[in-house]
This record gives structure tokens, sequence and C-alpha cells, in this order.
């Protein structure tokens, strides 16, 4: 099962320096994408939401139910609800799909933007989702994810950089890595047990992230893209753990 080695993701190296953004090589969220992936099938991620910022796509979430979508705290940071649209049901940017207001925006009450940690915002809609074979919510972990687990990212993505943006919802398999060696790989960031990442090779990964999208386990999701040194350079992406909020989800959608 996914979650037997979670006892060595967990592992945190001591005297992990706090710096500043303008020292670690944090990501532009409306650039966030993924390298190396492929299209995905029509109706594939029925979870899948793009984030948008006056029609602009600028990041992905997940559908957790009808008035519920999880994405970053940085993708939501400093923004007002009514700049802000959610679009379900849609492979394609330029296309198709429902468009949804946002009714209040929620970021963790501890993100700290300059460090990047607590990296975790629910988006409550103005009105209900409405479901059907190409929209339907994403399950909340109920294990913790362990090491050398494949997990699946999308988001949508260039699969070169720097490159344009594609019209077409992109995703890639990914492998979970320890947090000792996610610390290792950045020794000037801070990757907390409540960070997952993932590493495969070079060329491989998020580029500039894909901002707030669901990284998954068969039918749950466990992590939210977070940041990364652009772009797949063969450093682990780090994303924000969602089984260590889940509480906080539940609790902020009561």
């Amino acid at each position: 099962m996914y979650w037997k080695n979670t006892f060595l993701c967990f592992a945190v190296i001591l005297n992990i320096l706090h710096l500043t953004t303008s020292q670690i090589e944090f990501t532009d969220i409306e650039d966030h994408r993924i390298v190396g992936g492929f299209d995905a099938a029509d109706g594939q991620f029925p979870y899948q939401i793009s984030l948008r910022w006056h029609g602009r796509h600028i990041c992905g979430g997940s559908i957790l139910n009808q008035h519920y979508i999880l994405t970053a705290a940085h993708c939501i940071h400093r923004q007002v609800p009514e700049n802000l649209t959610v679009v379900t049901g849609s492979n394609n940017l330029d296309e198709g799909g429902n468009t949804y207001k946002i009714e209040k925006l929620i970021a963790h009450q501890g993100y700290v933007p300059q460090t990047i940690t607590n990296d975790i915002a629910l988006i409550k809609l103005a009105e209900e989702v409405k479901y059907g074979d190409k929209v339907e919510a994403i399950k909340l972990p109920e294990k913790d994810t362990g090491c050398n687990i494949e997990l699946t990212l999308s988001g949508w993505g260039t699969t070169t950089y720097p490159g344009q943006i594609p019209n077409k919802l992109q995703t890639i398999k990914l492998f979970s890595v320890s947090n000792v060696k996610c610390t290792l790989d950045h020794p000037r960031a801070v990757i907390l047990p409540t960070n997952i990442c993932t590493l495969n090779k070079e060329g491989e990964g998020a580029c500039h992230g894909d901002s707030g999208g669901p990284l998954v386990y068969e039918d749950y999701q466990v992590g939210v893209v977070s940041w990364g040194i652009p772009c797949a350079k063969g450093k682990p992406d780090v994303f924000t753990r969602v089984y260590s909020y889940r509480k906080w989800i539940e609790e902020n959608m009561a």
C-alpha cells in the first residue's frame, strides 16, 4: 500500500535555513507548467479545474465537493473573488466547460509567502458545481503517502521550457521521494513534514510547477503543487501534503 514507507518521508534534516524568496528560485504562478507530459484523455481528470484571472488561466485546482475547490495559497494571495473564476469540465482552455463565480477565498492562516509554507487554500463557489461525466469530486487521502509511489499530476503546461502554454490539459506520472532527499537537493529551502516531494529524471516534472494543481494516488489527492526549481532540472518538485491538512480542510468546509 502507498502509505507503508511514510516514516521515511517524514524524516527532516535539522537546521534547515529559513530564507527569503530572493534567495530561493521560486515559481511564477502565471507560468507554472508540466515538462515531459502528454495530452490527457477527454474526461480523464474530472476533478481538475482551471482558476482564471479575468479569463486567463493562472492556476490549477481540484473539486472537493459542489461548493469547494482545493488549490494553493499562493494562487489566491492578494487576490479578490471578483477578479477570479473557476472553470470545470473541459480539457481545453479555449472552449467548453462551465464557469463559476467565487464567493470566498480561504487561504491557510499560517501561509508564509516568503518561505511558501502552509501553501494550501480553499475556494468557496457562489453556486453549486454541476456534476457529470466530465465533472466530479476527488477524495481526500485516508492514509499518508510513502516513498517511491507512482503518482499522477495534471495541469495545463508546456512540454518544453521556455515554450507556449498548450491548449490541452497535460499529465505526467511522478514518483514520491523522501523529505530527507528533498532537503538535501534543496539545502537553502524550507522542506517540512507537511510537504511531499516528487522526482523522476531530468526533463520530467513540473516547470514553474502548475501551481495549485492536484497530485493524485488512485482516487485520492495527496498533494497540491507548490513550488520547484524551473524547469525539470533533476531536482525534486515540492507539493503541499494534503493529508497533513485534512482536518483544516474539513473544518473550513463545514
